[in-house]
């Protein structure tokens, strides 16, 4: 889940949910903030889990995090901030070569009716000047992870989970687009969208999709055009499924 976007413009951070977002700098280096696991989720009740940054680079690294409640509205992103999930420390300087352990703890680690989502937002920071300036310009990294609290003791979803998915494909204002709606407890992950049309198959989005998250609705604009959706299939991998899946949708009218 990873991607690069052009200069940031004001401080419109959520730009992209993207678990890692890199933002353009007059010097181009490596990537030295690294983040793992790339997403985590909690048994109900449990209270702690680990989040690791290492830096593979040759200089300190500064960093923040800020934990967001993550919900989707009307077919879009939503974040807010949550005091329900808790980044310990929330800043932190990673040596040359090492990594730090962050501990996302929930203070109240109560079971709960619902699948919670959240996301954690990791930002490289520009590096101190000699005297404690800031540069002008920096190439920085922001990493979004996402984060679930599970309805039940064991989340390890079984080998065919059950799902509960429908959608529908419109074009509005030129534009086509995927609407899935999840009727299910448990969020789920869409990645290669492909188009099945006539035996000619095309790869409209060759990584990550997005999520529905569960009892949510989730739209995305797709490079398809209706005609050729009339006649094809769109499929796509769920979850970590080795291949794709139709997606369950209405029928379009010729």
């Amino acid at each position: 889940m990873s991607g690069r976007t052009k200069p940031r413009a004001g401080s419109a951070w959520a730009l992209a949910l993207a678990a890692c977002l890199a933002l353009a700098a007059p010097a181009l280096r490596a990537a030295d903030l690294q983040v793992s696991p790339i997403s985590l989720e909690f048994k109900q009740a449990e209270q702690a889990q680990a989040l690791w940054l290492s830096n593979t680079g040759s200089q300190p690294v500064r960093a923040q995090l800020r934990v967001y409640a993550w919900s989707q509205d009307g077919g879009t992103e939503k974040l807010e901030p949550s005091g329900e999930l808790v980044a310990s420390p929330p800043a932190v300087v990673i040596a040359a070569g090492s990594r730090q352990l962050v501990r996302l703890v929930r203070p109240q680690a109560a079971a709960v009716t619902a699948e919670k989502s959240f996301r954690v937002v990791i930002d490289e920071l520009p590096a101190l000047a000699p005297g404690g300036s800031r540069p002008g310009l920096a190439f920085l990294l922001r990493y979004s992870v996402p984060v679930f609290v599970s309805t039940v003791d064991d989340p390890v979803p079984p080998a065919k989970p059950q799902r509960a998915l429908s959608g529908r494909v419109t074009q509005e204002d030129g534009k086509t687009w995927l609407t899935l709606s999840n009727a299910g407890q448990r969020r789920v992950r869409l990645s290669h969208l492909v188009l099945d049309n006539g035996g000619t198959r095309v790869t409209l989005v060759d990584g990550l999709l997005g999520y529905v998250l569960a009892g949510r609705t989730m739209r995305w604009e797709i490079s398809a055009r209706l005609p050729q959706l009339v006649s094809g299939r769109l499929s796509a991998r769920l979850d970590s499924d080795a291949q794709e899946q139709p997606l369950p949708l209405e029928p379009l009218a010729p």
